[in-house]
């Protein structure tokens, strides 16, 4: 920024006299003398019996008597507190008459040099600085109490214009931490001067100073100047609160709108204030009004703490006559109770519950806002934005914990259906994160994961409460259950009862019922998978006859929909009906056989093989394709074939055992790897599912008898064949659900289920973000002492690979240049410079770099001119220099060096080879310099 205005002189006309040649600020480097050379105390420039520990006041007094006996001198020695602040000393002597133009182009000179040689003082040692801090401290202390001394008479006076001038042509200099240290300055010096008792004399000059510490310096285009005015005028306020705020106001409302979220926190802090303590002074209404046309705009901030401080301040502001305003705030506060981000969320529902629940006349009436709210929320994302609400209003909110009165509120004829279904749909949550501990999950679309039941930490009390007062309501509501989240919320609920408190009662029957009714008659997956759930809890909780009630349902249920199947491939029809019913019943066992055990003699295995695509090669040809028979398929084998349970977390758990049936292992997984393989994206969820199948399998094999199973070179190529097909239709880095996939599948290596040389099929996408972001955990796992030579090895048969296809212009790589597989090779440079183990990281890269330089000499000497471009690899070579040390690097150049055959190719200015040795060279001489 450059001068705001010209000044071609800043004290009185004859002081014209130019600076003495022994002025300490030369433009000269040499005769600046920075502060870290000077050992005494930063104020000792003042007087030298002045230490580190001397307080301010005593400072102050020192400086008065200095004052007092020279004004000049005293003058000068307050200049040099500020010149120091610089990192600059001035010796005391250094002028005769005070001339700030001339001044000022020498101190502009030091700061141009000290900018060149990096050590200009920063913005940030201004904030941070204990001498910065001290020095501005002492300058409000002098102009509080003896700003006086500067008014005795036109002698003084001058002196003070000095300051005030030298000062202001700083703060317009170009020099942002110059700039922000004198409006420093020059805001403390209004800050002493308001404190003063000479205030009314002074008027005039405080003007001046307003006019270049405020106003100017609030257009400043650095955000930290403006923050530090306004931070200055919080002080203002609360020193005279009726003249700065009648005066100010409208920098406050400006700074609302600032470009800077760190401006507009302060401005939010000061209008909280101001609305909190001086509410009484006239124009802080026309402050609210201006606050509350901006506010809208700031509770859509894209910074946290200006969303918090904007809700804040709403939730303090005084009734006004500004509807349509005051609407579109209170509709977007009301909005952030169901934000992802839980501070925010958090302090929207502290303001909703004060202003618009506790306000109720009783309990009740609480109970129906909290879930009338629900009802503008779409349906479509009516459990998501549930889950949110309750994580911000859940330790706001005791009546949602209130069994009794929630059934009490469920009794109540006046009471909406949709009422009711939103009230169970937040009791969902409630429940769990009260009975189990865990908090609402924001994936609802994983409700059905295993952290939904688990109860390994159960609040007993409250279980029994919550079966007591709620499990007649809950079976009562499935009478008007007619929609999906309803009926979601019904099931979810009821996993939480304490069925041993209902043995031997007709509830458990009801229940059944219920379950027999919604599997006959609903076919939606999540909540079919939400039934079974409840069905295994019931089974594991019960006993005697109502166990064997449970067992007789989910067998009946089994046979009816295996019937189906059956009925379709012994009878095989095209009837469009038929398939529909052969897609629900897969849905069913399915759902079924994921937490219960199907009994043997239904054959479950036998007629799921059919819909399995690949496994039965005498399936009918209109047999319907869908990833639910794959998933069928697979729970039924691992508990019926392999005789393998899985607990309530859905986690497997093995022991030694003999009963597995190899060929249908076998054949199952590779049924799955050829499905996967061809991958459509048509069939996506087909494709998918038999990934995840083939990592399923794996595990247990593993699990089963702790030895892995080897996959043959023909499935390594099936399973290579999915992944690669999945990158390289990845269009969005955001994807999460290949990044997912991709994570399995880079877990699966890391296990060691599959072999690590896998990773060259990730290497060929590695410019993708998804992808990049994918590998950084397994390059870290594998960049170690024991592991680096697999990981290095893999790394190089990619870059080789890769090279060979570009240079020979393969089929596959006709559109890949060098370029290509440069920026490759920069990007895992950049994920192994991530990697953690030290020894680890300099093992693979000085792999990858020896094995680079033999690979890049392999047309020796006896054939130098070898058609083949061996030579331009050390261009690859190049681009992963950055991971090496300069002591491997120097290492590395010596041994290469050394060698005949590269003394030749120097001599023969073999470009790649110089380049390469160049590029190591200039490494070892970073660390030298």
């Amino acid at each position: 920024m450059g001068s705001e205005h010209d000044e071609t002189n800043c004290s009185s006309s004859d002081n014209n006299v130019l600076l003495s040649s022994n002025f300490a600020l030369s433009s000269s480097l040499s005769s600046i003398i920075t502060r870290g050379s000077i050992e005494n105390s930063f104020f000792t420039i003042i007087d030298p019996t002045i230490t580190n520990t001397t307080e301010i006041e005593e400072i102050v007094n020192i400086w008065v008597k200095k004052f007092k006996e020279n004004p000049r001198t005293g003058t000068i020695k307050l200049f040099a507190v500020i010149i120091n602040c610089f990192d600059v000393d001035v010796c005391e002597d250094a002028f005769i008459q005070f001339n700030c133009v001339q001044i000022f182009a020498r101190i502009n000179k030091c700061f141009e040099t000290l900018t060149k040689t990096g050590s200009l003082i920063s913005p940030e040692k201004v904030k941070k600085s204990i001498d910065v801090q001290k020095s501005l401290e002492l300058f409000t202390a002098i102009f509080h109490y003896h700003s006086n001394l500067f008014f005795e008479n036109d002698a003084n006076k001058s002196y003070f214009i000095f300051l005030r001038d030298i000062l202001t042509k700083i703060s317009q200099s170009d020099f942002i931490g110059p700039r922000l240290l004198a409006t420093s300055f020059g805001l403390k010096i209004v800050t002493g001067l308001i404190q003063s008792n000479n205030v009314e004399l002074i008027k005039n000059d405080l003007d001046i100073f307003y006019t270049e510490f405020l106003i100017k310096r609030w257009k400043d285009t650095i955000c930290i100047i403006r923050e530090q005015v306004l931070l200055e005028l919080i002080i203002w306020i609360n020193i005279d609160s009726i003249n700065f705020i009648n005066d100010f106001w409208m920098y406050i409302y400006w700074a609302l709108g600032d470009q800077s979220t760190s401006v507009q926190n302060i401005a939010l802090k000061i209008s909280n204030d101001i609305l909190n303590m001086h509410s009484n002074i006239p124009k802080v209404k026309m402050l609210i009004k201006k606050i509350i046309s901006v506010l809208a705009n700031l509770l859509l901030s894209s910074n946290d703490g200006v969303v918090i401080s904007a809700l804040n301040l709403y939730s303090i502001l005084p009734s006004v006559d500004e509807e349509d305003y005051m609407n579109k705030v209170e509709s977007i506060a009301l909005e952030l109770i169901f934000s992802e981000k839980s501070k925010i969320a958090r302090v929207a529902a502290k303001h909703f519950m004060n202003q618009m629940v506790n306000s109720q006349p009783n309990v009740l009436e609480q109970l129906k806002v909290l879930i009338v709210i629900l009802e503008g929320v779409p349906l479509q994302i009516k459990l998501i934005a549930s889950s949110f609400f309750v994580d911000a209003i859940y330790d706001l909110c005791p009546v949602l914990t209130d069994f009794k009165l929630i059934s009490q509120l469920l009794s109540l004829d006046n009471l909406e259906d949709t009422e009711k279904h939103n009230l169970l749909i937040l009791l969902m949550y409630v429940v769990k994160w009260l009975i189990t501990g865990v908090k609402p999950e924001q994936k609802i679309a994983f409700m059905g994961d295993q952290n939904d039941i688990i109860q390994l930490h159960i609040n007993t009390v409250e279980k029994i409460e919550y079966t007591t007062y709620m499990v007649i309501h809950l079976i009562n509501q499935f009478k008007e259950c007619d929609i999906p989240t309803h009926a979601f919320s019904l099931w979810i609920l009821l996993q939480f009862i304490d069925f041993k408190l209902l043995q031997g009662s007709k509830i458990i029957s009801d229940i059944l019922d219920q379950g027999s009714l919604f599997y006959h008659t609903w076919n939606i997956p999540t909540i079919l998978e939400m039934i079974s759930k409840c069905l295994h809890i019931m089974t594991s909780n019960l006993e005697g006859s109502d166990q064997s009630l449970c067992l007789k349902f989910i067998k009946d249920i089994a046979q009816e929909n295996i019937n189906i199947l059956k009925a379709e491939i012994e009878n095989p029809t095209k009837n469009t009906s038929n398939i529909l019913s052969q897609k629900n019943a897969l849905i069913k066992i399915w759902s079924l056989a994921k937490y219960n055990f199907i009994p043997e003699d239904l054959e479950p295995l036998k007629y799921l093989s059919y819909y399995v695509t690949n496994l039965n090669n005498n399936s009918p040809t209109n047999i319907i394709v869908s990833e639910f028979a794959l998933s069928a398929f697979m729970e039924v084998f691992r508990r019926t074939i392999l005789n393998v349970p899985t607990n309530i977390q859905n986690n497997v758990y093995f022991e030694q055992s003999e009963n597995i049936v190899e060929n249908t292992y076998i054949t199952f997984l590779n049924a799955m790897l050829i499905t996967s393989s061809k991958y459509d994206p048509q069939m996506i969820n087909i494709c998918e599912t038999a990934f995840l199948i083939v990592d399923d399998l794996l595990r247990i094999r593993f699990n089963i008898d702790n030895t892995n199973y080897l996959l043959d070179d023909d499935q390594n190529i099936k399973l290579n064949e999915f992944i690669f097909s999945l990158c390289h239709n990845c269009e969005y880095n955001d994807d999460l659900n290949i990044l997912r996939l991709v994570e399995i599948f880079i877990q699966l290596i890391q296990d060691g289920l599959i072999e690590i040389n896998h990773l060259i099929t990730l290497l060929q996408f590695v410019k993708k973000e998804l992808i990049e972001y994918a590998l950084g955990p397994v390059f870290n796992y594998f960049c170690k002492k024991e592991t680096g030579d697999q990981l290095s090895d893999v790394i190089n048969l990619y870059l080789v690979y890769m090279y060979e296809n570009i240079i020979s212009q393969k089929s596959n790589f006709k559109n890949y240049t060098l370029k290509d597989l440069t920026d490759v090779a920069t990007i895992i440079t950049r994920i192994l410079c991530q990697c953690t183990d030290q020894i680890g990281k300099r093992l693979v890269s000085t792999n990858i770099h020896r094995h680079g330089i033999q690979y890049a000499m392999n047309d020796s000497l006896s054939n130098p001119y070898s058609e083949y471009p061996f030579k331009q690899f050390f261009w690859i070579l190049v681009s992963m220099c950055d991971i090496l040390i300069p002591y491997d690097a120097q290492r590395l150049a010596s041994d290469f060096i050394s060698k005949p055959a590269t003394q030749e190719l120097i001599n023969a200015d073999n470009e790649y080879v110089l380049g390469y040795l160049y590029k190591l060279l200039e490494l070892y001489d970073t660390q030298k310099s």
